[in-house]
């Protein structure tokens, strides 16, 4: 059987669809009971999963890629502009790990900048 262009880019989506719900269960089961997907909304994309936010209404947006070749610069880029279009929230990359199925999904790669993780830990109190 040939796949054609359509076909694998709607695996491809499938497949990105489903890592998306993935990590949203994950952070529903973590405590995060607002996290929930976005729909899809073109070039004004504003990253996969939201409703990660702290009282004072401070955000956390979520960029989830689930592929075999990584471009962490590129996507990295992507979800920082996706987060400025997000009031400003703080933003996250999680990228499945090769190899890790559904039950490894801790073992997930959250790729942030240095600038927002060391935001985050200031914030959280940490010393």
């Amino acid at each position: 059987m040939r796949f054609t262009e359509t076909d694998m880019a709607n695996r491809s989506k499938a497949k990105g669809t489903s890592f998306e719900t993935s990590i949203k269960n994950y952070l529903n089961d973590s405590g995060f009971k607002k996290a929930h997907r976005t729909a899809l909304t073109g070039g004004d994309d504003a990253g996969d999963i939201h409703g990660i936010e702290r009282p004072d209404g401070h955000k956390v947006i979520i960029q989830c890629k689930n592929q075999k070749k990584h471009d962490l610069s590129g996507w990295l880029d992507a979800t920082v502009e996706q987060a400025s279009r997000a009031d400003d929230a703080v933003p996250a990359l999680v990228v499945k790990r090769a190899g890790k199925g559904e039950k490894a999904l801790g073992d997930s790669y959250v790729v942030m900048r240095l600038s927002d993780f060391v935001d985050l830990i200031q914030e959280a109190d940490y010393s």
